[in-house]
């Protein structure tokens, strides 16, 4: 089977000497290795490092320097340079700092062709949280007990691959802290989206009976443009350094809580969106409160990759005022941390007290993987910030319906806006106008709010009750209230006709009887 795709085992992957046809591009210097992608015009260049060349106390896994989407500089560091597992109980101090320079091997193809089309095997790089879908076995260290492998194909003979997929390019590297196998990827789209995502594996199955978590914090060193940047909370800048918590609901509208990034002068930007897995285990789940906060916006430091300058195993918890003490985060150089977490749960034990059914079963040695999605913004991506457009279609309502009965129709709201742009909305009715909103006894709408992403359509039901109508036709409207700032409402008009109902009729004139 042929597949879009390209493996690498690096490092195969200097990719240097290839012509850069737009603004700017990133000089790596030893032990940094360059990548560029795709070989024609490339869309993403950085220089790379696998864990054991990565900085930070005790390392800080897959690290990347100078990343340029386009010619543009993003990131001057992106790394994770704290990790940490805590247990529910036992396992001596409970809490550990883990160390993350101990590069472990990924089973990896190892074609090194630089074009597309060439088959691969295994179709993927593979690493230990990869392998792990049961709840208790284990797999070991490359290649993980898999059949076959590794064969005159693979090769578990590196810590780091890159794979072209076409339209994106994903980096994968795996470190091990002992028993522990964690994975990180990266994955550049070619519409500027970036995807980090971490994954945790167990090689041997140790203290798989004990629930507990991973807690890891990205470090994303912003300088968007090679300027200085602007960090915002929900679109509110911030100007001071600041910690967050991830909220579902907690944006405008009902929408979940987003950070963006942007550098005010050329309106190029990200917008960070928390993956859905990432909810799974909230701030301070275990109750200790180690690990408090999931995002922090802090100003950036040479050298300062954490909370600590100092590595100690028994470090247990997260001194975010070590890294949000007040400072300036205005017009500056931004250096975001973005935390996520996966509960390593056993059998009969989480929640705490629970028994039977009401627990969560045992899924220790189960990969979990989480981790959020960068979104661009900006003329670099060829549109406006993120900037959403509501329109409707249907552009009214209309309605029969039975004296007594119930009907429904329905109308799309669709977001045609920006590539990563999310719409927003209300709705509620208005007897006459929308400038002077009220209820309508008979019409109703679902949702009520809700969020469109770009490209995307809601579905939106209005249902007619004309339990208390009589025969007749009845108009009133729905108001869409969104921010989009070019169609902030947009009224929908809405005609019922209530109709006889038939057997009324029929039997009027009681020609039934003998």
């Amino acid at each position: 089977m042929m597949r879009r795709c390209k493996f690498a085992l690096l490092p195969l992957l200097a990719l240097g000497g290839w012509n850069v046809a737009h603004a700017d591009s990133p000089t790596c210097t030893s032990p940094e290795t360059l990548m560029r992608w795709p070989a024609v015009n490339p869309i993403w260049e950085m220089c790379w490092l696998p864990p054991d060349q990565s900085a930070g106390p005790r390392g800080s896994g897959m690290e990347l320097r100078k990343v340029y989407f386009k010619g543009h500089l993003v990131f001057v560091r992106a790394h994770a340079p704290m990790l940490f597992a805590e247990y529910m109980n036992g396992m001596g101090g409970d809490c550990y700092r883990d160390w993350k320079d101990d590069t472990s091997p990924v089973l990896a193809d190892i074609a090194v062709q630089s074009h597309l089309g060439i088959p691969v095997d295994p179709p993927a790089a593979t690493t230990a949280c990869d392998r792990s879908q049961d709840p208790t076995a284990s797999y070991g260290t490359c290649p993980f007990q898999l059949p076959g492998y590794p064969n005159s194909n693979a090769t578990c003979g590196s810590g780091f691959a890159i794979e072209d997929n076409g339209d994106h390019v994903v980096l994968t590297t795996q470190y091990r802290a002992d028993w522990y196998m964690y994975a990180s990827r990266w994955t550049f789209w070619d519409d500027g989206r970036i995807e980090p995502s971490f994954g945790f594996g167990n090689r041997n199955g140790t203290y798989n009976t004990v629930t507990h978590w991973h807690h890891n914090y990205w470090r994303m060193e912003f300088d968007i443009d090679a300027g200085h940047n602007t960090i915002s909370t929900n679109g509110v800048d911030q100007a001071t350094e600041f910690a967050d918590l991830r909220n579902l609901t907690g944006g405008p509208g009902g929408v979940p809580r987003t950070w963006e990034v942007r550098n005010p002068v050329t309106g190029n930007g990200y917008k960070i969106v928390p993956g859905s897995a990432d909810y799974d285990v909230p701030a301070n789940e275990s109750g200790r409160g180690f690990h408090t906060v999931d995002v922090m916006g802090t100003r950036q430091h040479d050298n300062e990759y954490g909370d600590s300058p100092n590595y100690d195993l028994f470090d247990c918890q997260m001194d975010k005022d070590a890294l949000v003490n007040g400072e300036s985060i205005a017009d500056t150089n931004i250096a975001f941390y973005y935390r996520v977490a996966v509960r390593d749960s056993t059998a009969n034990s989480w929640p705490p007290g629970c028994s039977g059914s009401n627990c969560i079963p045992q899924d220790s040695m189960v990969c979990k993987k989480v981790g959020p999605t960068l979104v661009a913004f900006g003329p670099w991506v060829g549109s406006n910030p993120g900037q959403p457009a509501a329109t409707v279609a249907p552009g009214n309502v209309e309605v029969t319906v039975v004296q007594g009965g119930n009907a429904n129709d329905m109308f799309g709201l669709t977001n045609s806006g920006d590539v990563g742009s999310t719409l927003t909305y209300t709705i509620d009715t208005a007897p006459i106008s929308c400038a002077n909103p009220g209820p309508v006894a008979w019409l109703a709408r679902s949702p009520d709010q809700g969020s469109v992403a770009a490209g995307a359509t809601a579905t939106i039901t209005a249902s007619v009750d004309a339990a208390g109508l009589t025969a007749g036709s009845y108009t009133a409207m729905i108001c869409v209230h969104s921010n989009d700032p070019a169609h902030a409402l947009i009224e929908v008009p809405v005609t019922a006709n209530v109709l006889i109902d038939p057997a009324d009729v029929i039997f009027a004139d009681m020609f039934e009887l003998p």
